[in-house]
């Protein structure tokens, strides 16, 4: 699925102005106080002893983990439990290996944004992942769609506002996940 898929969700084909792209962030809660909490009383839980653990107060969704036990270097495979939008509980293991940028989770792309993270990858840590973070508000955490071109379009929006170091630096976080994908991890750095 495209960008286009998640108009529903609050996120237009491509954005075109500040204002357009200041308003996606308050959407997410990454700009504020949003109005979707009722008095703002929602609670997540937040782990200790995991790699990465989110909660977004705007759709109520969890996000926690780390490396499984069966996790090597050259098969790693990341733990991942939470809470989808709908309030289910949810665990499972991703291969990092086998997650494809153009069909894949929230979930699949925070583990391997978090892995690449862990491995040192200097592109993927300069940049914030704030379009995984705006997305997770409003798009299952288990939902499969394109993350490339989800990626390319927020990168157009923010160019188009005028953005383009911000721009540049999520298109080439969106080709380090791409790259490692075409190479399953291997001879990554």
């Amino acid at each position: 699925m495209g960008i286009s898929g998640l108009k529903g969700a609050g996120y237009p084909a491509g954005f075109h102005s500040r204002t357009n792209i200041r308003n996606a962030f308050r959407k997410s809660g990454t700009g504020g106080r949003s109005s979707a909490v009722p008095n703002g009383n929602y609670h997540g839980t937040l782990k200790m002893g995991y790699l990465h653990s989110e909660f977004s107060p705007v759709s109520g969704q969890e996000l926690h983990m780390k490396y499984d036990g069966s996790s090597t270097d050259e098969d790693p495979v990341m733990y991942v439990e939470g809470k989808d939008m709908h309030g289910n509980t949810f665990a499972g293991r991703i291969h990092l290996n086998d997650v494809d940028a153009e069909n894949a989770t929230p979930a699949e792309m925070t583990a391997l944004r978090v892995h690449l993270a862990q491995q040192g990858d200097k592109q993927v840590k300069l940049s914030s992942g704030i379009p995984l973070k705006a997305l997770s508000s409003h798009q299952d955490v288990n939902t499969e769609m394109n993350f490339k071109q989800y990626y390319e379009d927020w990168a157009s929006g923010l160019e188009g506002a005028g953005f383009k170091k911000n721009a540049d630096l999520y298109i080439n976080e969106l080709e380090r996940y791409l790259f490692y994908h075409r190479t399953k991890g291997a001879s990554y750095f």
